[in-house]
């Protein structure tokens, strides 16, 4: 569990939802790195589109607008960890230009289940 401060200071990450006759449908989230020295760097959160919208493009149009949004606050290098169970997203984040640099042994619990999670990484610039 997260101390309050720790909530707080994410209100003030950026968010991205995608709605269909206002409901909400999709959403992205940009955790940027704090240290000075990582400041360049940022990971892709709360990753989620309503199964109804998948293979509609959507999913990349929010990708694309988290990307301009990044680049346009100096991020070079866009990151994530995706369920290895999960070929259809690691596929997208492949197509997307995203590469596999490791994985996680037991990065996520399902009960008692144990699941990989894949990390990887997208270069925005250089």
């Amino acid at each position: 569990m997260l101390p309050d401060e720790a909530w707080r200071q994410r209100l003030n990450d950026p968010v991205f939802v995608a709605f269909s006759k206002s409901e909400p449908i999709g959403i992205m989230g940009l955790l940027r790195f704090r240290p000075r020295k990582m400041a360049h760097r940022a990971t892709l959160v709360m990753v989620y589109l309503r199964e109804c919208f998948r293979s509609t493009g959507l999913a990349k149009d929010l990708l694309d607008a988290v990307i301009d949004f990044a680049r346009g606050e100096g991020v070079l290098q866009l990151e994530l960890a995706v369920n290895a169970e999960n070929p259809a997203a690691l596929r997208f984040y492949r197509r997307h230009g995203f590469i596999e640099v490791g994985r996680i042994p037991c990065g996520l619990l399902d009960g008692d289940r144990e699941i990989v999670d894949v990390i990887m990484v997208r270069r925005l610039s250089g």
